[in-house]
């Protein structure tokens, strides 16, 4: 999710009409010129349904957390 700041879910998602599902968020980001890491980031999210801005961006935090937990105990961190 290192692609996903809540930055990057305000600039490329902005106008989205939630509830919105993954296919949907990926379309509109492409449409908004988001770059390979921000569509990379967004096929990593579970197919489910997102209520708002504010959940997507909770979900993305909580993955990008998990990312580096698991990548701090595969280096023994």
């Amino acid at each position: 999710m290192a692609g996903m700041s809540p930055e990057a879910v305000y600039n490329y998602l902005g106008g989205v009409q939630y509830p919105a599902k993954k296919p949907e968020l990926i379309k509109h980001a492409k449409i908004n010129g988001a770059g390979a890491d921000v569509i990379n980031a967004l096929e990593t999210l579970p197919d489910e349904e997102y209520k708002s801005q504010d959940e997507l961006i909770r979900i993305g935090s909580e993955l990008k957390h998990k990312e580096w937990s698991e990548i701090r105990h595969e280096h023994g961190r």
